[in-house]
């Protein structure tokens, strides 16, 4: 009796040893449709970037010139919510909303880009204290998702039949962003990294073609002159004095850093409870912030900060001019307005590092430097990001004392920040509840989709030991099969021998 097709047998009559088979196949096709996409990207995402700087820009200057625009931000709040309803985005929609939407692997909508390019720049042109780094990483996300329609990507080393949406979705969505932001700093190392940490490293298998793309992008914008463009400071010789105002900078970094983003989402979780109406809500921020700024005279205090970092970064800043800024960012961006908050979190560390060095008799330019990498390490809970953005911004000169500075403001901070949390074991407990307890926060806080540094490393190690055990699980299971086939054989050819007894 036939069980299946005929196999050849060896001279003994057992069947063959399987030929070595890939249960995962790779895809030489798709690998060029990759490199082809992240080329692709890099450049348009490269000529996004510079679009949204020169829309944004120039929305600053008509500001500007016309400071009496700040009465209007209640009116523009309602006309971006009227926008985005038109287009049917989600009215809360931030760039916390857009990462989580993208680690679960959904599909970012191709309007998300002129919508958050046209207002962002709104915000600006009233007055708005936001930044436009954010806006430039969902409306990379977006481009990303929209160029990618026509090359057909699946996963080039691929499972027959696995269907591979929600990696690509994923993927060209997390291309497009590190692309876009690499545009806009000239910092394609960090931007890359940047992603990486957010997506808690699940597109590590991507990061050849982020990588790419984030250089493409890089060499747009490095042509054409235009992006953020940050002031240079002199690096002074590594000394105790330096190592020590780079802990004291960390530690300011870190309170101010969390404080900063628990009250951001402090702000629109309370707004969100007592009454869920975003028109509601950025008609109040918008007048709080419009009173504040007349009243006050902060008129200089808002915009995204960008010219206000240069000016510490060339003069020293002794003051608690940060808690201004502070203040209206967080009122622009509780109160539901759209645009970026790591510009704003950049200045705000500047001027915070300025006037720790400067207290102590130390080079308050450098100290602005530090202070604002710092700064945005505790304020986003991406450390390494932050290192190789501060390296590739100030020269990599300043590396010892950007690591430094960094593994303080990251170790102090909360460990809540504004794309997620994660929950530093090391500093709330002993080593043998660390290691206890380490797998089970990287489980928990991937259920409800936070990330903090132990996340991140384990998050890493499973890819890394999902691509060296491919090869494993592999023979294995063809390993097995081969055995059930000799099983069935023999229990076959006993079966045959009984008969003819």
């Amino acid at each position: 009796m036939s069980t299946g097709h005929p196999q050849r047998r060896t001279d003994d009559g057992a069947p063959p040893a399987p030929a070595s088979k890939w249960v995962l196949r790779f895809n030489v096709g798709q690998a060029a449709r990759h490199l082809l996409y992240a080329l692709v990207c890099g450049v348009l995402c490269g000529f996004g970037s510079i679009t949204l700087c020169l829309v944004v820009d120039g929305a600053r200057r008509v500001f500007e010139g016309l400071p009496w625009l700040i009465w209007l931000l209640p009116a523009i709040g309602v006309a971006q919510l009227l926008l985005y309803r038109w287009w049917k985005l989600p009215l809360d929609l931030t760039t916390d909303a857009v990462i989580e939407r993208m680690r679960a692997g959904h599909r970012i909508s191709g309007l998300l880009a002129p919508g958050i390019l046209i207002a962002n720049a709104m915000t600006i042109l009233a007055g708005g204290t936001v930044g436009k780094e954010a806006g430039a990483m969902q409306m990379g996300a977006s481009l990303g998702t929209t160029i990618a329609r026509p090359f057909g990507l699946h996963n080039v080393v691929r499972r027959p039949n696995h269907d591979d949406t929600q990696d690509m979705h994923l993927y060209v969505a997390a291309t497009g962003m590190a692309a876009t932001f690499s545009a806009l700093f000239f910092a394609p190392l960090g931007s890359c990294m940047l992603v990486l940490e957010l997506m808690r490293f699940a597109g590590l298998r991507y990061v050849c073609s982020m990588l790419v793309a984030c250089f493409a992008g890089f060499a747009v914008a490095r042509h054409f002159g235009i992006g953020d463009v940050i002031t240079r400071v002199g690096v002074p010789q590594l000394s105790w004095h330096g190592v020590g105002m780079c802990v004291v900078i960390g530690v300011a970094a870190a309170l101010f850093g969390s404080l900063f983003a628990i009250a951001i989402r402090l702000v629109q979780g309370v707004t969100k409870r007592i009454r869920r109406n975003c028109y509601l809500w950025v008609v109040v921020g918008g007048l709080l912030v419009a009173v504040l700024v007349t009243a006050c005279g902060w008129m200089r205090f808002t915009g995204s900060g960008g010219m206000m970092l240069n000016e510490v970064l060339r003069t020293p800043n002794v003051s608690f001019d940060f808690l201004i800024k502070m203040l209206l960012t967080i009122l622009c961006l509780g109160f539901w307005f759209k645009g970026g908050e790591i510009m704003p979190s950049l200045c705000i560390g500047g001027m915070i590092g300025s006037a720790s060095f400067a207290m102590t008799g130390g080079d308050a330019l450098f100290g602005a430097a530090v202070g604002s990498i710092c700064f945005l390490a505790a304020f986003n809970r991406c450390p390494v990001s932050a290192f190789l953005l501060g390296c590739e911004i100030f020269g990599w000169a300043a590396a010892p004392f950007l690591a430094i500075g960094v593994c303080v403001a990251f170790m102090f901070g909360y460990p809540v920040g504004i794309y997620g949390s994660g929950i530093d074991l090391l500093a709330r407990s002993g080593w043998k509840q660390f290691f206890r307890g380490m797998r089970q926060s990287a489980l928990r806080d991937e259920h409800e989709r936070n990330a903090g540094f132990i996340d991140f490393a384990v998050a890493a190690g499973t890819q890394i030991r999902q691509v060296a055990s491919t090869a494993q699980q592999a023979a294995r299971r063809e390993g097995e099969q081969w055995r059930r086939n000799v099983r069935q054989w023999h229990g076959g050819d006993r079966k045959g021998r009984g008969n003819s007894d």
